[in-house]
């Protein structure tokens, strides 16, 4: 028993190695777009950016702390996702990953010619909930405001679960979606970001996908990952 167990494992991570290339690719872009940007603005002394063009509903969002524990799941919800599309569906998974891709690059770009800050609001702290906000504001600097990239991550792990077909749990397809649901508005309620930010990373991600999808970009990353893997297997057996 313990023997199939190990063995079931085994095979579970064979089957997901090949994203482990396209992860540290994805965190490499992620790092340069966001970060690369908190150091420019450091760099500039603070003096960068402009104003958020904010629209009348954005008074009105409330402050809701709680919401920042779904914040934070942001990025352990997208990771397993990630690896549970790449074990249960390679070209679903390609085709994510090169949509990711694609959005962090263009937020990157916005992000350096277009930057906006976002005015956080004044706020005692009374709870270890309000301090974490607080923290949360403080973490970084004011600005990678336009579009959300906690948006996108919450936006491609809902494209995941539906995109990889009937191989996803029906239970994980529910729970991740809803989670995702409360991630977007999460950037709302804890007032990291404004309205337009959703509606842009919705729009940015939708036609990058479109994208990926027109030109079969994740069926030929697929095709040339199963070409290299068999090359391989071919080496082996005449060694």
């Amino acid at each position: 028993m313990q023997e199939k167990k190990q063995s079931k494992t085994k095979r579970f991570f064979k089957q997901i190695s090949y994203a482990i290339l396209p992860f540290f690719i994805f965190v490499a872009v992620l790092l340069v777009t966001y970060f690369g940007n908190q150091l420019i603005y450091n760099l500039r002394g603070g003096n960068y950016g402009s104003n958020y063009p904010e629209i009348p509903l954005d008074s009105q969002v409330p402050l809701i702390p709680w919401f920042v524990y779904f914040y934070y799941l942001t990025f352990p919800l997208g990771l397993i996702t990630f690896f549970y599309l790449a074990y249960k569906n390679k070209k679903a998974f390609y085709d994510i990953f090169l949509t990711l891709i694609i959005s962090f690059a263009v937020s990157g770009i916005v992000y350096l010619f277009a930057q906006t800050y976002f005015v956080k609001p004044d706020f005692t702290p009374e709870s270890f909930t309000d301090w974490l906000v607080v923290w949360t504001w403080g973490s970084t600097n004011p600005v990678n405001v336009f579009p959300s990239q906690h948006c996108f991550m919450a936006f491609a792990t809902i494209l995941a679960v539906f995109h990889g077909g009937k191989g996803i749990n029906k239970v994980y397809k529910f729970v991740a979606t809803i989670l995702a649901i409360m991630v977007i508005l999460s950037t709302i309620f804890i007032r990291q970001h404004y309205i337009m930010d959703i509606f842009a990373s919705f729009d940015i991600m939708l036609i990058a996908f479109g994208i990926v999808l027109l030109f079969g970009w994740g069926s030929k990353m697929k095709k040339r990952q199963e070409e290299k893997t068999f090359k391989r297997m071919m080496k082996k057996k005449k060694a």
